[in-house]
């Protein structure tokens, strides 16, 4: 079975909850998923990424990019991971929370499928076409964002209507990606 690791960094826990909704939807359809929170990875957290079939990154959109905390974790993957290739061919993902429907997150997301990039992965985009265009999809993808999951916070640390069932609906297909991508 494929394993999903999902790599997050949360300031008000609006990423958190989307990580474990994340988490949810991978589930779902059979793919274990482990969360680690980058400002406490360890070792173990470490090894839990290098065993990952697929690792999804989650940060906040603080200032037009990934949050300090998030971006210390991209930095420390320098010379033990990128130089070295250990997440060649691993399949990626990314996911950012803020509080306006826009807010710069795609900036975010940028930033986060360039890492990717940059580590030799295969990033896995959305694949519902937001709300209103398509009636029926529940409000999933509301910020029409394709690159990866753009949800809104509430500024509380929860997340806004259709967000949910969008972090689920992102878990989900990650998964699928996961379990195809992994057949040999």
């Amino acid at each position: 079975m494929p394993r999903l690791a999902i790599a997050h960094w949360s300031g008000s826990g609006s990423v958190t909850l989307a990580a474990q909704l994340i988490a949810d939807g991978s589930r779902a359809e059979g793919v274990e998923a482990d969360l680690i929170d980058v400002s406490k990875i360890g070792d173990a957290g470490w090894e839990t990424l290098a065993q990952a079939d697929a690792i999804i990154f989650g940060t906040p959109t603080y200032m037009g990019g990934p949050a300090a905390g998030f971006k210390a974790f991209m930095d420390a993957t320098g010379s033990a991971i990128f130089v070295k290739r250990r997440w060649l061919d691993k399949l990626a993902g990314g996911f950012t929370s803020g509080v306006n429907t826009g807010g710069d997150k795609l900036a975010t997301l940028h930033a986060l499928s360039i890492f990717a990039a940059q580590q030799g992965m295969v990033w896995i985009g959305q694949d519902v076409i937001g709300a209103p265009v398509i009636e029926g999809n529940r409000g999933l993808n509301v910020s029409g964002t394709f690159l990866g999951l753009a949800v809104n916070s509430d500024g509380e640390g929860g997340l806004t209507e259709g967000c949910e069932s969008s972090a689920r609906h992102y878990g989900a297909r990650m998964a699928r990606a996961a379990r195809r991508w992994s057949r040999d």
